[in-house]
């Protein structure tokens, strides 16, 4: 009996090194990837703009990859992929050169895939909230607002030139 628990022990620990040795390359897998973070809720108030996409790399290595832009209706237009750089163990913002043709509400899917086409990762959500007549408005109450106070200015510096003269 004395010799069938050194066994036993043995066993299970041959058991759970091989288990652990066995897990060790699916861990490391997992723990070493690219992926794109999903950000907030993203706001455009231009008709042209670049779209950021952040972009996390657990590699040790840079990562050349195609940044994939696709919008659920007609509201945005965007390249059919940006190329981007991401430094190794690092997180880098990819600008997405996007257009707004409406204002409104847009669902976009976006992916990485490799410079010869290979998927990196699944199509991530991100919604955004168009509002391009925004930027014409911001504009426009600007210049309306510079037009004004030259013209106080003017009429202000003519009115102390009368006084002056008189």
């Amino acid at each position: 009996m004395g010799g069938a628990e050194p066994m036993k022990r043995l066993f299970a620990a041959l058991i759970v090194a091989f288990a652990f040795t066995a897990a060790a390359p699916a861990l490391a897998a997992d723990s070493y990837d690219i992926k794109i973070v999903n950000a907030s809720d993203i706001n455009m108030v231009a008709k042209d703009s670049r779209l950021p996409i952040i972009i996390r790399n657990d590699y040790d290595s840079e990562a050349r990859v195609l940044v994939h832009v696709i919008a659920n209706n007609s509201k945005v237009t965007a390249p059919e992929a940006t190329p981007a750089v991401v430094p190794g163990f690092s997180t880098y913002t990819a600008k997405v050169p996007v257009t707004a043709i409406s204002s409104g509400d847009v669902e976009l899917e976006v992916w990485l895939t490799s410079m010869n086409g290979v998927r990196l990762t699944e199509n991530v959500k991100l919604n955004m909230h168009i509002n391009s007549s925004l930027e014409v408005f911001l504009i426009g109450g600007l210049a309306t607002l510079v037009v004004l106070l030259g013209s106080v200015g003017v009429v202000r510096t003519l009115r102390k030139k009368s006084r002056a003269s008189a």
